[in-house]
């Protein structure tokens, strides 16, 4: 079985691809955002597809793209909601 996960980790390693996102401009693969929501709490959240918010979730496909002082809306299995991007960093 561990020669079994040793294989596909290997597999998943060679097929892997490394995203640069190189502007703190907008949110990208690899941005640390903090955003505020609808009750005034800050939340920071890193967008990555391990480890941190993926870019597939409803709250990284609203953030992608997204600059410092835009509003998203993020549309979440519990109900919509809406935040405001504060801050964009690497």
């Amino acid at each position: 079985l561990l020669e079994a996960r040793i294989k596909k980790m290997r597999a998943r390693l060679h097929m892997a691809v490394v995203v640069e996102h190189d502007t703190d401009d907008t949110v990208g693969p690899g941005s640390v955002v903090s955003i505020e929501d609808e009750s005034g709490e800050l939340i920071e959240v890193t967008i990555s597809a391990v480890g941190g918010v993926s870019t597939d979730s409803p709250l990284g496909r609203a953030l992608m793209g997204q600059s410092v002082g835009d509003v998203v809306s993020i549309e979440a299995p519990r109900g919509a909601w809406k935040a405001t991007v504060r801050s964009i960093s690497r």
